[in-house]
């Protein structure tokens, strides 16, 4: 993502914690985009991508919150309908939702991951409000990433109508 600038410093982040937790590898665009933007920090002050350790703003440490809501209250589940939180239970075995990012006006990113295939086919899911279903992109991690950044009609995800170019910040 050239277009972002060159505000952050490229680092490895240890993705071990994270496959080992989700039991599966994680998407090498994904793991890519963190290693070019390891600080935490928003592209557009807007999309955040989760972390590969700490806390509930890491992969492993969202995912394993997101496990215990549905496993702990029937309620939750319904939230992530029809799909599941991977290894929560309700969601078919080896297959369900995994939360990558969100934005800062409550967009929720995650990958349909199914352990069973290569993580790089894993379709895209987001939804514009918690409430709302989940819409379904056949595309890279990276590539909705672009098309939020870049595609002013890409609805009602894109947010290039309000920003005159993309660029990342670091918190």
């Amino acid at each position: 993502m050239t277009e972002t600038g060159g505000n952050a410093r490229p680092g490895a982040p240890d993705w071990s914690e994270a496959e080992q937790t989700l039991g599966c590898p994680l998407p090498a665009d994904f793991k890519e985009l963190r290693r070019r933007f390891p600080e935490w920090g928003a592209f557009c002050d807007h999309v955040v991508l989760l972390k590969a350790q700490g806390g509930t703003e890491s992969v492993p440490g969202n995912h394993d919150s997101l496990r215990k809501a549905v496993r702990g209250n029937p309620d939750s589940r319904r939230l992530f309908e029809p799909y599941g939180i991977l290894g929560a239970g309700e969601a078919r075995s080896g297959r369900g939702l995994v939360q990558w990012g969100y934005s800062f006006t409550e967009d929720e990113y995650y990958w349909l991951a199914d352990t069973t295939v290569d993580p790089m086919t894993w379709p895209i899911v987001a939804r514009a409000d918690p409430l709302e279903p989940f819409q379904r992109f056949d595309m890279t991690t990276s590539e909705f990433l672009h098309r939020v950044l870049t595609d002013a009609g890409f609805s009602p995800f894109g947010i290039a109508g309000a920003v005159e170019a993309p660029y990342y910040r670091t918190y």
